[in-house]
């Protein structure tokens, strides 16, 4: 998708702000990281997908 973004032109919003965010990093990576080795992404995404609903929040703790 990155390669060749005009292939995904519903994305293209978010891959510009997805390069915006990643300017402000200096030392950043994105790593593959598989289900079994993260599953607290993993049982996240599952129940987003069961509940239809976006889960919004980017931190260690789950907002109160």
């Amino acid at each position: 998708m990155i390669a060749t973004p005009e292939d995904w032109p519903a994305f293209a919003a978010e891959l510009n702000e997805f390069k915006t965010l990643w300017a402000s990093y200096q030392d950043g990576q994105v790593v593959y990281k598989s289900r079994s080795n993260n599953t607290k992404v993993d049982f996240l995404a599952r129940h987003a997908r069961i509940r239809m609903r976006v889960f919004s929040y980017v931190n260690t703790c789950v907002p109160h």
